[in-house]
């Protein structure tokens, strides 16, 4: 039999994340979302350069939104470290929370502002910017 090829750190962490769901399946749905924010951090067709959405995933892994035992609670933390290494960012780089890096209202309310120019008001604009980076934080 061929020896195993190496995981990626997207297979690692994807197996790490079905090993969670299979022990706690009470987290499926906030495992399956966090899987969708890793999904969009690869496929993204504009480059994140200062990697906002890795650090928040590894921010919501580093603090889950449900209780575990200790063996299930390093398991996202040894997601988040995968994560951390695939992007080459610092312990320091990682904000508290998923939306408390600084400037994220602001880029956000850019990037509606480019995409939604003559659909809605920047008083709108705005407003949805709130909202958006008030369910970021959550």
């Amino acid at each position: 039999m061929p020896p195993r090829a190496r995981m990626s750190p997207t297979q690692e962490l994807i197996a790490r994340m079905m090993r969670i769901v299979r022990a706690c399946p009470e987290a499926a749905n906030e495992v399956l979302e966090l899987m969708f924010l890793v999904s969009q951090i690869e496929a993204s067709t504009t480059v994140d350069r200062d990697y906002r959405d890795a650090r928040r995933v590894i921010s919501r892994l580093r603090a889950p939104l449900w209780e575990m035992g200790p063996a299930d609670r390093e398991a996202l933390l040894k997601a988040a470290e995968t994560i951390r290494r695939a992007c080459d960012l610092s312990d320091a780089d990682i904000p508290a929370t998923p939306g408390a890096d600084l400037g994220e209202r602001a880029r956000i309310e850019a990037v509606l502002s480019q995409t939604l120019a003559g659909e809605l008001s920047a008083a709108q604009i705005a407003r949805v910017a709130g909202a958006v980076a008030a369910a970021i934080q959550h």
